[in-house]
């Protein structure tokens, strides 16, 4: 078990965080369409979340990079009609080579109707192939530095090496998890998964850590957090955003395992009756979102992403270089207005060259600055290790949609660009770009040179990194009503990646995959794993 030795808190200062707010309606206001959920008043009388500052009523994005979409700029989002977009396309070529099992698997398979009716070639039996669910592997190979799993949506479970080195178990943190059915406050109605969990929790290794990102149903499920609970209860802590530790409490969690951060605040978690050996620090960081959990609560909790730094057993941490774990929970990065954003395979540059935002809608819309923030602060501008990103523009609207069960040229219910949401939920080109921020490629080519990192003491002489910074894609390929979507979400990533100088992959072997320090062209990678699949670095 880790003991949380010590938890380093924002600096008083004169006036409050940018991103605290101290009127309610002001807190209300800043959500909207774009999140999919109604911006209520708040109720009469309602308690506000336990803060140190009880003068603060809720929270909000402090960024220009937050637009909420106008009127014209939602209805101009909207799209009738056939989705010609080529990243389904893209997708579709690599079943090509692969072989057709003689029928669809069993068990562990997605709910499309017509993955059965007609194999192997309707669009629900092409997600079915392209993705699918394996039974995790909870195993963690001597000598590495991190292990991922995707549990499906935006749950990961993380695995680190144990600060008494090959004699101990592996340090476990879990994001984000989600093991029922339905993201909902009913088990009985909303939205439903259309691929089922690649395990249970029961099935889990013994828990350390939990770190929410915010109260959305479908990131903090009531019925996950509390087996989690009775699984892991002499091991589990609980990490949330400002706002939300009295929802655990609620569910039976005790207080004195439930931390509950603001933005740029930290805690360090050492083994059990030694305070000298730092296992793990957990920051709490900024990300571009909202929150919502009933009636009148709108942006009265925070949401967060996560960082965190493990520390190899045996070494000098004040010199060593910490391995930095990203998990951006739900997130936006820049809004785009121009409906034909983002770029496809229908209309790239026939020059090759990368395509990004033009400049007048780069100057109208910025773009979310916290990641650039992020890595500047905590890695001291250096690259960051591995990161979990989410890589849908949400599933609600899809949902919605789902009622309107006709084919896409007679549905009178809309699609919608994915740059009218992007504030909001990054679709996969922003995570590709958020991944090329934080991996030190934006606007620099990486190197394998030494980087001096001031004189304190830390991180001196050491390398950019061991290997190429890895994003793991999440958020995604769960709740989809649309089989399509599965298809034009891979295939959007893997077009993305290959314009902006990425390799795409969907699994990574290290050592091969993987450029090391030594390589020519150490080009970040960007992996949608399959449900249950892992990576190890």
């Amino acid at each position: 078990m880790l003991n949380l030795s010590s938890i380093t808190r924002r600096e008083p200062a004169e006036k409050s965080p940018e991103h605290h707010v101290i009127s309610a309606s002001t807190a209300q206001s800043d959500s909207g369409w774009a999140s999919y959920i109604p911006s209520w008043a708040p109720s009469p009388g309602r308690s506000r979340p336990s803060l140190s500052d009880s003068s603060v009523a809720g929270f909000r994005n402090p960024w220009p990079s937050w637009h909420r979409p106008t009127a014209a700029e939602k209805w101009n989002s909207f799209q009738w009609g056939e989705d010609d977009d080529g990243c389904t396309e893209l997708a579709a070529s690599h079943l090509v080579d692969n072989p057709v099992p003689h029928k669809p698997p069993e068990n562990m398979r997605p709910t499309f109707p017509d993955v059965t009716t007609d194999w192997p070639n309707s669009i629900g039996a092409k997600a079915a192939r392209l993705l699918q669910v394996e039974k995790p592997d909870f195993s963690f190979p001597t000598g590495s530095r991190a292990k991922a799993t995707w549990l499906g949506h935006a749950g990961v479970l993380l695995q680190l090496p144990s600060p008494q080195g090959d004699h101990g178990r592996p340090v476990t943190a879990l994001f984000d998890p989600l093991f029922g059915a339905r993201c909902s406050p009913s088990q009985f109605a909303g939205p439903i998964r259309s691929y089922p969990p690649p395990c249970q929790v029961q099935d889990l290794p013994p828990i350390d850590v939990v770190l929410i990102s915010h109260n959305h149903f479908d990131h903090m499920d009531a019925g996950s957090i509390q087996s989690i609970w009775y699984h892991s209860r002499d091991s589990v802590r609980f990490f949330v955003p400002l706002g939300n530790k009295k929802y655990l409490l609620e569910w039976g969690i005790s207080a004195d395992r439930v931390v509950e951060m603001d933005w740029w605040e930290s805690a360090d978690l050492t083994v059990l009756g030694d305070n000298k050996t730092l296992a793990l620090r957990v920051h709490c960081t900024p990300a571009q979102h909202n929150s919502f959990r009933s009636v009148g609560d709108t942006n009265t909790a925070l949401w967060s992403s996560w960082l965190l730094e493990s520390f190899s057993p045996g070494q000098n941490q004040k010199q060593q270089k910490p391995y930095r774990v990203f998990f951006g929970g739900d997130t936006g990065y820049q809004f785009h207005s121009d409906p034909s954003w983002p770029p496809s395979p229908n209309h790239a540059p026939s020059d090759g060259k990368e395509e990004d935002n033009d400049e007048t809608e780069e100057e109208k819309f910025p773009a979310c600055p916290a990641f650039a923030e992020i890595r500047a602060r905590i890695a001291g501008g250096n690259p960051l290790d591995l990161l979990l990103l989410p890589v849908s523009v949400g599933a609600t609207f899809a949902y919605l949609r789902s009622f309107v069960p006709l084919p896409n040229r007679i549905n009178p219910f809309p699609r919608h660009s994915a740059g009218v949401t992007a504030a909001n939920h990054m679709p996969p080109w922003d995570a590709v770009r958020v991944l090329r921020v934080m991996a030190g490629t934006e606007t620099e080519r990486m190197t394998g040179e030494d980087e001096e990192v001031g004189d304190d003491g830390g991180e001196i002489g050491r390398k950019a990194s061991d290997v190429a910074p890895v994003a793991v894609a999440m958020h995604w390929g769960t709740f989809v009503t649309d089989p399509e979507e599965v298809l034009k979400t891979l295939g959007a990533l893997e077009f993305a990646c290959q314009r902006q100088g990425v390799k795409f992959a969907r699994q990574l072997q290290r050592g091969r995959d993987v450029p090391g320090v030594d390589d020519e062209e150490r080009k970040p990678v960007f992996v949608a794993l399959n449900h249950g699949g892992s990576v190890s670095l």
